[in-house]
């Protein structure tokens, strides 16, 4: 069985369109930030974690792709999905979806660390919570990716 990527259902507010008349791109960025957020509750890094464990992810990198414009009103779904996982780092891809008419509107691409907020420093995953994130990879990696979508950020920089 094929689990369904974790998503939720929004819309363009008014108070984002831009003089060209159509969403500014800050907004996408902070549409993927907020909601992407919420969403990460579903895989176990919300911030119901980060208030039980005083740990949680901290981005490190995004690319974001403007693929087509979104208008006032425009019918929206964000999903999620994981991409890969190890022992302190997340990336996800986010998309962003104007569900009228079925396209693609954006994707964003977020590289994260998982870090002690007491410490401020990094630390690896618990590791009920490395296997889950693990599982999740795979559960996700069943689900087709976005048309045309080549990833961009890599889990680790280059040596």
């Amino acid at each position: 069985m094929t689990l369904a990527l974790p998503s939720t259902t929004l819309s363009v507010d008014p108070a984002w369109i831009d003089e060209y008349g159509h969403m500014n791109a800050a907004h996408y960025v902070g549409i993927f930030d907020r909601v992407g957020f919420q969403l990460l509750r579903e895989v176990g890094v919300g911030l119901d974690y980060t208030e039980a464990t005083r740990c949680g992810i901290y981005t490190m990198n995004v690319h974001v792709a403007y693929l087509r414009e979104v208008l006032a009103g425009d019918p929206l779904a964000l999903r999620i999905r994981l991409l890969e996982a190890d022992d302190k780092r997340l990336l996800c891809l986010m998309e962003l979806m104007q569900t009228r008419d079925g396209y693609v509107a954006a994707t964003m691409e977020q590289l994260s660390l998982h870090v002690d907020l007491d410490t401020r420093r990094a630390k690896p995953f618990p590791p009920e919570l490395a296997q889950r994130l693990a599982r999740t990879v795979a559960e996700h990696a069943a689900q087709p990716l976005p048309q045309g979508y080549r990833r961009l950020l890599p889990l680790k920089p280059p040596r």
